[in-house]
């Protein structure tokens, strides 16, 4: 990757980044990726980019603990991990709080969270770029 490539990279990721990592029952799936396209839709309306995955692999090197491990997924379950990209905390701040106020998003949100295993957690974090 050339310097433009990693800049131009760097720029569409930003500099502040959400993850959240959820299980959800495998019935599920189908009703989860209607919520998920209407989701990246309503983010990237209100200037987010988001994107959503499905854990792929469960196989994993010597040394290494699979996601799905960790979760404690069985095999009626999948495992999940919504990406939210932002320039910055306060672009972060100002889409979430349009998401607030935005009866669509609410609703999306409520199906989203009943989608989800019972007794599961949804796993978040907020990350801050690293200059290295």
């Amino acid at each position: 990757m050339n310097k433009s490539d990693a800049m131009e990279s760097e720029k569409e990721t930003g500099n502040q980044v959400r993850l959240s990592i959820y299980k959800i029952p495998k019935k599920n799936h189908d009703a989860m990726v209607e919520n998920q396209k209407q989701f990246t839709e309503t983010f990237r309306k209100h200037g987010c980019y988001y994107q959503s995955f499905q854990l792929g692999s469960t196989v994993v090197p010597e040394g290494f603990v699979s996601m799905a491990t960790v979760l404690s997924a069985d095999q009626n379950e999948e495992v999940w991990l919504d990406f939210e990209s932002y320039a910055d905390h306060k672009q972060m701040d100002d889409v979430i709080s349009k998401l607030m106020n935005d009866e669509s998003a609410l609703s999306l949100m409520k199906q989203y969270l009943n989608l989800l295993s019972s007794e599961s957690s949804l796993i978040r974090g907020e990350f801050n770029r690293t200059r290295v």
